[in-house]
């Protein structure tokens, strides 16, 4: 199976990154907790926002009690004009499990145009739609983005942090710029970068360099390198000393940026209990190949590797595993010899995204 666009965390230094940009980035407040107690709590009580999902657990977690739980990590496609409309895509999925008792984390990034089951999106002609779980974000928000996700790994989500890309470009701007050297040379968005070349960056050259895709030879897998540079530029910058004396402003930030389930009181039980998991990382690459349906394109993962992802997750977890007969097959399982055919008995393809004002071009970038 071709699997050339699904190695994505190739290092474990990388695979740290993430892990921080996760329960760091998300909540660039935190790195300010001990200076601005107070304030930081505030702001994650405006950024708390629970979600009504889909209980994929027979018994509750708790991370008072240390027991192992999952994340989810959405870089919502979505600035400007867009925050106010609630319009995106998660262009960015990655599933994190932390254990705190063998003290290991396990990440997987799931390829934004991968085929999978919009869960709870229905249509006149299908009872289920599939398309690319980018695009679940944009049928149902956070809610919608989740249930796909769990129902694509098979596997629960305990947690979730989202931020839009408009929470780059105010971050970046509330610690006056970040620094970056550049992989490549490319210019977007008005923004121009040299290979090697090390430039201070504000908001919008941050932007650019996170959000540019067609010009790099990696593509997608490009991209993301760059957005994990941006990370730790970002990270780097919040624990000097500098950055103290904006925190009001970095918090005014995230407050309008990023949106979470974890409370104040789950992430200092984190930060107690589960520091030492991020000492030793699994990586996870999920292995597909190129699908076509109406000239148009799917990352495609077949069930038997849907299978060995869901269950190495699900022993992170500590909870059963399941079988084949537990994955939900879709009309390109069948087309690739997998089962039957689905209920929909044919392939849905995008038909309805047209409700969703966007176009092709914005759609790869």
């Amino acid at each position: 199976m071709n699997d050339t666009r699904s190695n994505y965390f190739k290092k474990k230094k990388r695979n740290r990154i993430i892990i921080l940009s996760l329960v760091g980035f998300a909540f660039v407040a935190f790195a300010l907790f001990w200076t601005v107690y107070d304030d930081v709590e505030s702001t994650l009580k405006t950024v708390f926002e629970d979600v009504e999902t889909e209980n994929m657990r027979k018994e509750e977690v708790s991370v008072d009690a240390t027991h192992p739980i999952s994340f989810a990590l959405l870089g919502i496609d979505m600035y400007g004009d867009g925050i106010a409309e609630g319009s995106g895509r998660s262009d960015t999925i990655i599933v994190a499990t932390v254990n705190p008792k063998t003290k290991k984390t396990t990440i997987v990034s799931v390829p934004r145009d991968s085929y999978a089951e919009m869960v709870g999106y229905e249509t006149n002609s299908y009872p289920e739609y599939n398309d690319k779980i980018t695009h679940a974000y944009a049928f149902g928000s956070t809610q919608m983005a989740i249930n796909s996700i769990q129902e694509f790994l098979n596997v629960p989500i305990d947690y979730y942090v989202e931020i839009n890309m408009q929470g780059l470009h105010d971050i970046v701007e509330a610690i006056g710029g970040i620094e970056l050297t550049s992989p490549l040379t490319f210019e977007f968005e008005g923004s121009s970068f040299v290979e090697g070349e090390t430039v201070i960056a504000d908001g919008w050259d941050a932007l650019a360099f996170a959000r540019m895709r067609k010009e790099d030879p990696e593509g997608d897998l490009g991209r993301q390198n760059r957005q994990r540079m941006v990370i730790k530029a970002i990270l780097d910058k919040l624990i000097s000393i500098d950055s103290v004396t904006n925190y009001k402003k970095i918090l005014s930030a995230v407050e309008v940026n990023i949106q979470t389930n974890l409370s104040f009181e789950d992430l200092l039980d984190i930060k107690s209990g589960y520091v030492d998991a991020l000492d030793t990382f699994t990586q996870l690459s999920i292995a597909g190949e190129e699908l076509y349906y109406d000239e148009i394109y799917y990352y495609y993962v077949d069930p038997e590797e849907r299978l060995r992802i869901a269950n190495t997750l699900r022993d992170e977890l500590e909870i059963d595993q399941v079988q084949f007969s537990d994955m939900n097959l879709s009309d390109a399982d069948s087309s690739f010899g997998f089962g039957q055919m689905t209920s929909a008995g044919s392939v849905t393809g995008t038909s309805d995204f047209d409700s969703i004002e966007e176009t092709d071009e914005a759609a790869n970038n």
